[in-house]
């Protein structure tokens, strides 16, 4: 039995090496899929199916440091499958049968009263709900059909007892110790740490169900390929050298930036920060730190967290050509497919046998080495409950998360935000990179004591270095008023806080080479208009751009002059870096402005009315140089203590798992934490040709994960409002039951080759996408 069982285990380990997918010669009466047309033969044994998900749940979790967990989870997930009743619907029943239950149950109750007991209470939240996403506990009163795991585990379920036949679970080990530690060591704040856990070993399930299931519906491995990181690193260092010997100032000063981060990745994993004035090469110089930290620490992946879209289109340009497109993920904030359809479709799946519609819920796992995503994204994930957004997160553990333009970070979600990277780099392998101009004092938000080393080489002295923009406030502006200066310059960007403002604005402007800006354009129509206003500055040629923020920060373009509207001083801030920013004129003008537009709704969010007043006072008392570390120090200062305490949590999300017992409510934070309160809804956009034809390919396969990839360039997200709006006019065409693509038939219609998709001028909030 013992040769057996090594000649099974290599056996396993040269499949996985040369991407065969083993199947046992030995028959089962249980199955755990079926394919379409396929004699029974061909159907998957339920045993191959939980040993397999077993396997790949534990390497999965393996360095989250959860194998042991993630390994027992993936071999009692599916127990309910056992049950007569379910074999009998894989025959074509019409009988409806949680599957899921049964697991959870038996857990319980094989380590009730046991030292285990609490891991067991674990993994019931993990395997019940790894179709429909973990669950509120609830409360002993809850009855069976309530939704939560409390009633869950009340709930009967069909007999599955033949498991016992095939599946041996004396052999099922758990860890001797917790795998995780609380913030400063306090039991009283365990429940965070252990709810974390949780989404971990949860995480490692899904992944390993979503792809084993994809596996064997293909036949082969449909993952994989990439190259590691010490490649990566090398490719890198070797694409650098040509910075080796600069000629001009600037780029003798981003060297220097650069080799100090090369320097210090040899440091533990930990948290770190780069303080960089915008133009500083803080991108470089961010990646060059983070992939020769990651070789020297055995890390797995980078992940490059980015407020804006427009950035990740810039930034993973810039990756891809360094390391090849193959080994960089862009993964837009919206590009979940989360909403109404998807959402619907998990909650069934519980009880359905169709393996492919499981397969169309199939999300993005983040299995490629360097990933650019964004803030949405990225903490709406740590937070979600559903396996979809979770499937990503143990891909997280041992990665070097470099959090570009930090002082982004969702302000009313800061405290649960900065609980989540705390887990993260204590916990889990991770390091953390908070790089910006304007450092926003996240160590407020880490326990007292946590150590954040900086990268830069003197920050105050860089940021002296790169004066190169006067800011001068020139109070309120009528639209008019606004656009007759506009107009006076050959080149001028200005930068406006809501899409309404901006699409106004543009359509008052005079002569040729004009040009608008916002996410009502997909990725692809952008990239193509920032490469001719890149284009129209360096040949000198009549260029003015109006944007919304998506124009802000980490933008590579040079403009002359710069305007405006007022906002928080860490948003002007950037905004200047988009003036002047090569330092080629001495010093340019950058002008602040209160806007008084008929394009401007009568109501802004509170955060930005609130950053507005902050922003006033500072540049009142730091006129001579706004954009200067006091300065900014004031502005973050004085912006968190207007704070109580609770607005950076204001949700309440971390009451959510503060029950050191593990008494959790997943549901209801999932729920809560949306940094984009608005519903919105994504719509692919039928650019060009390319996209045209990847959107016939969506119709009618069965796999749609690699489509949805290559896809990203081409989506547009809009309220959804904006999206009904467009849908009562029969715009939107809905294809493969659940993506949502601008009907062809009015692509000229509806989509504006200046301001991309047309909406209704009431269909949702103000337009302020991230």
């Amino acid at each position: 039995e013992s040769l057996r069982k090594t000649l099974e285990r290599e056996a396993r380990r040269l499949a996985e090496v040369y991407g065969i997918v083993m199947r046992p010669e030995r028959k089962s009466q249980f199955y755990a899929h079926t394919k379409d047309g396929a004699d029974e033969s061909e159907w998957q044994p339920l045993i191959e199916h939980l040993t397999r998900v077993a396997d790949y749940a534990a390497e999965f979790g393996r360095d989250a440091g959860v194998a042991e967990l993630a390994r027992v989870a993936g071999m009692l997930h599916d127990l309910g499958k056992y049950s007569k009743e379910f074999q009998a619907r894989l025959r074509g029943a019409k009988i409806m049968v949680d599957h899921a239950t049964a697991g959870a149950k038996e857990v319980i109750q094989l380590f009730k009263g046991t030292p285990q007991e609490g891991f067991a209470m674990l993994l019931a939240y993990c395997i019940s709900g790894h179709h429909t996403g973990l669950l509120d506990y609830g409360s002993p009163t809850d009855l069976p059909g309530s939704g939560t795991l409390t009633a869950r585990l009340k709930t009967e379920v069909c007999d599955y007892s033949a498991y016992k036949s095939e599946v041996d679970l004396s052999a099922l080990a758990f860890p001797k110790y917790l795998p995780v530690r609380p913030p400063e060591g306090k039991k009283e704040k365990m429940g965070f740490s252990l709810s974390f856990l949780t989404r971990m070993i949860y995480s490692a399930l899904v992944d390993a169900d979503f792809q084993e299931t994809e596996e064997f519906m293909q036949g082969k491995k449909p993952r994989g390929g990439h190259e590691d990181i010490p490649t990566l690193r090398d490719k890198l260092n070797a694409y650098l050298r040509q910075f080796e010997n600069p000629t001009s100032d600037i780029n003798r000063k981003r060297t220097e930036t650069l080799k100090a981060c090369v320097e210090k990745a040899a440091q533990r994993p930990g948290f770190f920060k780069l303080t960089v004035p915008t133009g500083g090469g803080k991108t470089l110089a961010s990646m060059a730190f983070a992939l020769n930290h990651a070789a020297a620490h055995g890390m797995k992946r980078i992940i490059y967290v980015i407020p804006f879209t427009t950035i990740i289109e810039q930034n993973a340009g810039v990756f891809k050509e360094i390391f090849g497109e193959e080994n960089v993920l862009e993964h837009h904030s919206s590009f979940d497919w989360e909403a109404k359809g998807r959402e619907t479709a998990e909650q069934a799946d519980d009880r359905t046998h169709s393996v492919y519609a499981k397969l169309k819920l199939a999300a993005e796992n983040w299995d490629i080495p360097i990933i650019v995503t964004t803030n949405v994204q990225f903490f709406e994930s740590l937070f979600a409950n559903k396996p979809s957004r979770c499937r990503k997160l143990h891909n997280i553990a041992k990665s070097v998360i470099v959090f570009d333009e930090a002082q982004m970070f969702p302000r009313d979600y800061l405290r649960p935000a900065m609980s989540a990277v705390w887990e993260l780099v204590t916990n889990y392998g991770a390091s953390a990179v908070f790089c910006t101009a304007t450092q926003p004092n996240l160590e407020r938000f880490l326990p007292a004591g946590t150590p954040v080393t900086e990268l830069a080489p003197e920050p105050q002295k860089l940021f002296d270095f790169y004066k190169r923009v006067k800011i001068e406030n020139l109070g309120t502006l009528t639209d008019d008023e606004l656009i007759a200066r506009l107009n006076a310059h050959k080149q001028v960007l200005c930068i406006v806080n809501t899409r309404r403002h901006a699409s106004g604005l543009f359509r008052m402007l005079e002569g040729e080479g004009n040009y608008h800006l916002s996410t009502l354009m997909c990725p692809a129509h952008r990239r193509q208009k920032l490469a001719e206003i890149r284009q129209r500055l360096e040949n000198g040629q009549v260029c003015r751009v109006i944007s919304t923020t998506v124009m802000e920060a980490g933008i590579d373009v040079d403009f002359p002059v710069g305007y405006r509207a007022l906002t928080g001083l860490d948003s002007i801030n950037q905004a200047a870096g988009r003036v002047n920013r090569e330092m080629k004129r001495g010093i340019s003008e950058m002008f602040i402005f209160e806007p008084q537009s008929k394009f401007i709704g009568k109501r802004l969010p509170s955060y930005l009315t609130q950053a507005m007043e902050v922003a006033r006072a500072v540049l009142r008392d730091h006129a001579e140089q706004p954009i200067s570390i006091p300065a900014i120090e004031a502005y973050f200062e004085r912006l968190y203590s207007l704070q109580d305490p609770q607005a950076f949590d204001y949700k309440r999300i971390m009451e959510c798992f503060e029950d050191s017992e593990g008494k959790f409510e997943f549901a209801k934070a999932a729920q809560a934490f949306q940094v984009i309160e608005d519903p919105t809804e994504t719509v692919i956009i039928p650019f060009n040709e390319e996209a045209k034809n990847l959107i016939e390919e969506l119709k009618y396969t069965q796999y749609p994960s690699s489509i949805l990839r290559k896809l990203q360039p081409y989506t547009v997200s809009i309220y959804q409002g904006e999206f009904e709006a467009l849908s009562s006019k029969g715009v939107i065409l809905t294809i493969a039951e659940e993506y949502a693509v601008l009907n062809p038939e009015h692509f000229d219609e509806y989509y504006s080759p200046d301001t991309g998709i047309l909406v209704p001028e009431s269909g949702g909030g103000e337009g302020l996408f991230f």
